[in-house]
């Protein structure tokens, strides 16, 4: 409030002896904060007790946490790894970060080949078993498209590296629609 008055102004109301109310203002606007905070604690303190309570049984951020699968744990690693190698690619002085991000790659689809998709508990029994093959078919590949990869990184072939990682975007896009259950909104 006092920021918007000019100097005149100030010294106006300090000649017209308001210097009780001037302070009383100022102590007013700066206290302003804190009292707002002290009128809205024991709403918060109230709110908190009921969120302690229902936190204590179960938490609202730990949900999330605990439906990760083992398998979409690694997949989100993979993930991870592969939006960084598809902005660093095509440099080739980026090569051996490159490189340490496919063998992330890599380790996290072996680590993904004997897990099974939560989508397979959701078909009918019989068709569960090729469910599962065509899964490990499409990890399988994803680590030859890896493979492929690495290689042409150690050779310096980085366009021939962007094509691949361009495939491998493809295929991810095929297989999530395939093989991962959809996202409850």
């Amino acid at each position: 409030m006092f920021a918007r008055l000019s100097l005149n102004q100030l010294r106006f109301l300090h000649n017209m002896k308001l210097r009780p109310i001037l302070a009383l203002l100022l102590a007013a606007s700066v206290a302003s904060p804190y009292i707002a905070k002290a009128d809205d604690a024991p709403a918060a303190s109230a709110a908190t007790t009921t969120t302690t309570t229902t936190t204590t049984t179960a938490p609202v951020a730990a949900p999330d946490d605990d439906k990760k699968t083992e398998l979409e744990m690694r997949m989100d690693r993979a993930g991870k790894a592969f939006r960084k190698l598809r902005k660093q690619v095509a440099d080739p002085a980026q090569n051996a970060s490159s490189l340490d991000l496919a063998s992330k790659m890599l380790a996290a689809f072996k680590e993904a080949e004997d897990l099974t998709p939560e989508k397979a508990m959701d078909l009918p029994e019989a068709d569960r078993p090729k469910f599962v093959a065509d899964y490990k078919t499409g990890i399988q590949a994803m680590e030859d498209e890896v493979s492929k990869l690495s290689d042409a990184l150690t050779a310096g072939k980085n366009d021939v590296a962007a094509s691949i990682v361009a495939d491998m975007l493809a295929m991810e896009k095929k297989d999530h629609k395939e093989f991962k259950k959809p996202e409850k909104s």
